[in-house]
């Protein structure tokens, strides 16, 4: 199968081949017109075909395969360990019930570290398990902690949703 580049190199060099009239002739004006023509069409057909693709660039597969992104927990203190199968990753963002939480000075990246607060707590013992721990939900209304998750231009994250007492 021809390439785009090569079915143009081949229309360029047929139109280099057609023997040029002299300016004065309505004929010369109409061919190069129609000439000018058939090489825009053939531009823009290669920008177009050029530009397609199948994976947009800067879409990574997932490389963090996360084993559980949904968890249910009753109002009970309640712990879970989910593992990943890429080790490369961090926490690009936290929020609980809607509000984020600051990790600014933390290095999520490292393959320990603790995030500790009074309703939950996150540990990342090694570069493939994090632990997730939400303490007793005493109140009417049920938390929701979200955990962002980035590995290169890849995000993913872990929703972990407590009911109320």
């Amino acid at each position: 199968m021809k390439t785009i580049s090569a079915i143009i190199e081949k229309h360029l060099e047929v139109y280099a081949t057609i023997p040029v009239l002299p300016p004065s002739s309505n004929k010369h004006k109409s061919k190069q017109l129609a000439r000018m023509k058939k090489l825009l069409l053939l531009l823009s057909l290669f920008a177009i075909l050029s530009c397609s693709k199948d994976t947009p660039i800067g879409l990574w597969d997932d490389n963090i395969k996360l084993s559980q992104k949904e968890v249910e927990f009753d109002a009970k203190g309640n712990t879970i360990v989910i593992t990943t199968e890429g080790a490369w990753w961090w926490i690009d963002a936290l929020k609980l019930n809607g509000s984020y939480i600051n990790i600014d000075d933390m290095d999520t990246a490292a393959d320990n570290f603790v995030i500790e607060e009074s309703e939950f707590k996150i540990e990342r013992k090694n570069a493939t398990e994090i632990h997730i721990s939400m303490s007793e939900n005493l109140s009417d209304n049920e938390r929701v902690l979200i955990i962002g998750l980035e590995a290169g231009d890849y995000f993913d994250g872990i929703r972990v949703t407590q009911s109320a007492h």
